[in-house]
Formats: structure tokens, sequence, C-alpha cells
């Protein structure tokens, strides 16, 4: 009984590519590999790699999605703790603002928040004080 040469089978096993092969090829993919790219770096043929895309598009768009609403989520979840650091800070610049005295302040400078308030007061609650017109 005589056997192929080795070439023969060698030939053979070089077209055939284990799942595991087209999977990396799909994740490249979805990371925006070019073709060239994910041919050097899997040694799969540019041809291949074009008709793997055809045969799993609808793979390929779901790994796609599923990527971006990861990104989207991921996005999000940073949007939210910068704006938790921002609001810590804020608090902390208002607790600082309200312990500090008002000693530092002039007679003048007093007078003018303390009228600022009041007409932030009146605003709100739609009433004038009394006290604020006579003391004018």
């Amino acid at each position: 009984m005589s056997h192929p040469p080795p070439y023969a089978c060698s030939q053979k096993i070089q077209t055939m590519h284990s799942t595991e092969t087209i999977n990396q090829f799909l994740n490249l993919r979805v990371q925006g590999w070019s073709f060239a790219r994910i041919a050097d770096q899997l040694h799969v043929s540019k041809p291949t790699l074009l008709d793997w895309n055809r045969k799993h598009q609808s793979r390929l768009q779901a790994l796609q999605a599923a990527n971006e609403h990861t990104i989207r989520e991921s996005l999000q979840a940073s949007r939210e703790q910068e704006l938790e650091k921002l609001n810590q800070f804020h608090n902390a610049l208002r607790q600082e603002l309200v312990s500090r005295s008002l000693k530092t302040l002039s007679t003048d400078q007093i007078e003018v928040l303390a009228n600022e308030l009041q007409l932030q007061i009146e605003k709100l609650t739609g009433k004038q004080n009394p006290e604020a017109t006579n003391g004018k």
C-alpha cells in the first residue's frame, strides 16, 4: 500500500482552517482590523478572509452590535463617574464657602449680600418683606 507524498497532505491541511481561526478572524474584524493585517496575523490568504466575511456576515454584524453596545455602556458609566466626581467636588466647595466666616467681609459687602438674598427670597416666594423695604 503506497501513501501519498507528504506535500500532498500538507497542501490540503493548509487550506483547512479551524473554527478557532475563523473566530479569531471575526474578533479582529470587529476590532476594525483590515483584511491585509488579519491575513498577516493569522497566516490566511486574503481571498479566504473575504469568503469568510461573506459567509459570516450576520454573525459579524451581531458581534459588532454587541461591541458597540458594550462601548456605549462603558462611556455612559464613565460619564456618570465623572459627573459624580464633579458633584462631590462642587459640594466640597459649597461646604467650604458655608464654613467660612463672614468676618472677612465689610459691612457694605454684607449689606449687598443680604439685599441680594432678600430679592431671591422674594422672587421665590412672591412676597415682599416689609422689614427689607423699611430698612432701605
